[in-house]
């Protein structure tokens, strides 16, 4: 717990002053409670006035303080509010809306350790599910109030009060910046994401696309184990923006309690909430943020080389020193040299067996593009094109060229496109290679000068792969000919996107590949954004063409003798979907990330135990029985959660996670069987979470169809959900794509026998699932929950 004494001390960093903190301290009032909450909805704060004044009938109206009262006059609003915090017992806030101010103060809070109580009142139902899609505040764990009465018994029962969480991590001084990202891909945060990674520091990201919720504990270690914290906040016409600004919000509350150096960026002008309103920076020209970046990081530069990183303690429990790493291996690419294992799959793609890499969300794809692109970075006798790009450039393609031609027209036009964008990469890696020993030597200078004259005629960014990949789709739809799909010609579209003699680049790449024996060509995150389960035949077509293209480079390469191998990694239902629209379905060898191997994923837990605890040395089975309860109720607890997830290493290490959390809040030596199930309950409200956003992308006038499952017990029939979608009305001509999409999700799964089967175990083939159920002799009820979901739907 946080000595209160220390709070009255001015921080030495504050990002208001961008400095040592100006105010006093010393004229605080050490008070029992500080009341946060919104005006709006009048009802609600004339209830939370009236039990502050019963409270304040019951002692001194000193002791109880809202932030209304406080002496604001000619003050700095938010300074005065900081002072209450800093100087009350315990912090009462009402989290019943999305209220950004009572959100920040509450991160303000936490982040200086000070003791909270959220509280609600229930019967207010509009930002229910708001709450639940954000994650961290269902998690903190509130108290329900409807009346005045209810909030004075809440506060008065709850005398002993302590933070929520104690133990403060240290500084990740390798990714000393962290960056939560907004959901959908604008002008401003490419810009901000291409700025990040041209730093000198590397950085973390929370991205929702790819963690649909983030609980409490991981928010504090994220945010006390950075120096520095970014947002962008997204623009609040633009849809998922009420959650991830409220995210925001509260994380950057936290950050600026914690003297981080926070930057928050707003696209947009816009009038912010006045507890953080002068620290929030607008912006119109993305152009601008590269600046700000650029200040940030310089910021973040200088608190590296001065802060003096105070001794923490080892913790005494093994528990509290086991460190699992980060489930987005985007975060920690390179611990994960140190824990990666190496897969059938990853044997398969190194040795070039394997062009394409098939997996859902979550199943270790990227992970293994940066375990192969480990094997091969160093080495001199291989080019290697590393390209990611961060979020999905081809609405504006799509949009205005794409649709306005016959199929024939958009794969020549896409294939022609990814062609001419991967020889001016290839070109880009020359040149890098060339650089670094051109200043050496004067023959070799000159060379690079020509190559990078040449190459400058063709691209005019110097940004990272995703502003270029931008740059070029505005390239190709400035210079695209005015005319119907059926005046064009192919070579008047090759035309416009090469819009000079390609050969130059090809000669460029012949004339200088000294001593190098081919390419490698690795491409993730092309499907990023891409709905899940609903993609068109234009994303398909995107990815089809990627796959000729880089065929044709292939070719090129190995008629002057040199190797060239080209994985791409793509999900599973994009897969899907691409062998369902290609007659030639056996030209492309792909590989399946499984995880069915129970073998594996117990060396991957292995490795991550044992990476920063020394004594756990041995067998899994002794190591995991030292950590965790072996039982849950009469069950293999590693089989028990192992169960509650698909396979996917990311809910896996997800889940043990939060268990291991859930122990070390409870001071437990090890993970015991409650806290197994405690922990469940908050996972499996995750992954209901993540389901509601992909079947969104799907039925988006339904996203909240599971809800209709809630308490349903046992195995049920088909009639049985037809009922149900029924009473949710679902048009009964949707009602089998539904039942569909749910079985492919592995919500609803097969019941044989006793013995459950899931589209995840059936290489995601409902047609084959379904077929199960001939085998059965009561066909009456034979569907049944996975048990990822039961306890999120009450069953």
């Amino acid at each position: 717990m946080t000595n209160n004494n220390a709070l009255l001390i001015p921080p030495s960093f504050c990002q208001y002053s961008c400095g040592q903190c100006d105010q006093s301290m010393s004229n605080i009032v050490e008070r029992n409670g500080f009341f946060v909450y919104p005006s709006h909805p009048p009802i609600l704060a004339n209830t939370v006035r009236e039990a502050v004044r019963q409270l304040q009938s019951h002692s001194s109206p000193d002791h109880w303080q809202t932030w209304e009262k406080l002496n604001i006059g000619g003050q700095i609003i938010f300074c005065e509010i900081c002072k209450a915090i800093r100087s009350a017992k315990v912090i009462i806030a009402n989290i019943t809306s999305m209220n950004f101010n009572v959100l920040f103060e509450l991160g303000y809070a936490i982040g200086l350790g000070k003791p909270v109580l959220p509280v609600r009142d229930m019967s207010f139902g509009n930002d229910n599910m708001l709450f639940n899609e954000v994650g961290i505040f269902d998690t903190i764990g509130y108290k329900n109030f409807s009346n005045s009465h209810d909030l004075v018994g809440i506060v008065q029962r709850n005398e002993s009060f302590t933070p929520p969480i104690q133990l403060r991590p240290e500084i990740n001084k390798r990714q000393p910046i962290y960056y939560v990202r907004a959901p959908i891909e604008t002008d401003g945060s490419i810009k901000l994401f291409s700025s990040l990674k041209k730093c000198a520091f590397q950085f973390r990201t929370f991205d929702v696309r790819e963690m649909s919720r983030i609980s409490l504990h991981e928010a504090y270690k994220q945010v006390l184990s950075s120096i520095s914290v970014i947002a962008h906040l997204m623009d609040p016409s633009r849809n998922g923006a009420v959650e991830h600004n409220s995210r925001a919000a509260f994380i950057c509350g936290m950050a600026m309690a914690a003297e981080k150096h926070v930057l928050m960026l707003q696209e947009g002008i816009l009038t912010q909430p006045i507890d953080y309103r002068d620290v929030v920076i607008s912006y119109l020209d993305p152009n601008r943020i590269a600046n700000y970046v650029e200040s940030n990081v310089r910021s973040t530069a200088e608190t590296m080389q001065s802060i003096k990183i105070r001794s923490i303690p080892v913790p005494r429990g093994i528990i509290e020193r086991i460190d699992l790493g980060d489930v987005a291996a985007e975060n920690e690419i390179q611990s994960l040299t140190t824990y990666f294992v190496k897969t059938p799959q990853f044997q398969q793609v190194k040795q070039g067996h394997a062009r394409i890499v098939i997996g859902r969300k979550g199943t270790g794809k990227t992970a293994l593009f940066y375990g192969v692109r480990s094997q091969f970075w160093k080495r001199k006798d291989k080019i290697v094109l590393d390209l990611k790009p961060e979020g999905h450039q081809f609405v504006r393609l799509r949009e205005m060229v794409l649709s306005k031609l016959s199929t024939g027209l958009q794969q020549h036009t896409l294939t022609a496109f990814w062609h001419y964008l991967l020889l001016l990469e290839i070109v880009g890696k020359i040149i890098e290679r060339i650089e670094k020993n051109a200043y050496q030597n004067s023959e070799l200078l000159d060379k690079y000068q020509h190559i990078n004259e040449v190459y400058k005629k063709y691209t005019e960014s110097e940004g990272d792969f995703s502003e270029r990949l931008m740059m070029l789709v505005n390239k190709l739809i400035e210079n695209f000919p005015s005319k119907s799909d059926v005046e064009l010609k192919a070579s008047e579209i090759t035309g416009a996107i090469y819009s000079s003699d390609i050969s130059h680049i090809h000669n460029i790449i012949l004339t200088n590949l000294d001593n190098t024996l081919g390419l490698l060509i690795l491409f993730d995150n092309i499907d990023k954004g891409f709905p899940s389960n609903g993609i068109t035949k234009e994303d398909a077509l995107i990815v089809q063409c990627l796959l000729d293209a880089t065929r044709k480079i292939q070719h090129f390469f190995e008629s002057h003798n040199l190797e060239c191998n080209t994985t791409i990694f793509i999900r599973r239902d994009v897969f899907d979907h691409l062998i369902d629209k290609t007659s030639d379905r056996g030209k492309d060898s792909f590989v399946n990330l499984d995880w069915s191997d129970v073998e594996l994923i117990k060396e991957l837990l292995l490795k991550r135990f044992q990476n920063e605890v020394e004594e756990l040395q041995g067998d899994f089975d002794d190591i995991w029985n030292r950590v965790f309860d072996p039982h849950v109720g009469g069950e293999s607890s590693f089989l028990y959660i192992t169960s509650r997830t698909f396979l996917r290493p990311r809910d896996i290490l997800n889940l043990i996670r939060k268990c291991i959390q859930v122990a070390v809040s409870r001071g437990h030596s090890r993970v015991e069987q409650d806290d197994i199930t405690a922990a469940e309950k908050e996972f499996s409200e995750d992954m209901l979470n993540e389901l509601r956003y992909e079947i969104r992308d799907v039925f988006p006038n339904i996203a909240d169809i599971v809800n209709c499952f809630m308490g349903l017990k046992g195995k049920f029939s088909r009639e049985d959900i037809y009922v149900l979608f029924d009473n949710s009305k679902v048009r009964v001509d949707d009602f089998e794509k539904l039942l569909n999409v749910l079985l492919w999700f592995s919500f609803v799964g097969v019941s044989i026998n006793d013995e459950e089967y899931y589209a995840y175990k059936m290489q995601y083939n409902t047609l084959k699932l379904l077929s199960l159920i001939n085998y059965q002799g009561n066909k009456d009820n034979v569907f049944v929950i996975h048990p990822a979901f039961r306890s999120a739907l009450s069953i």
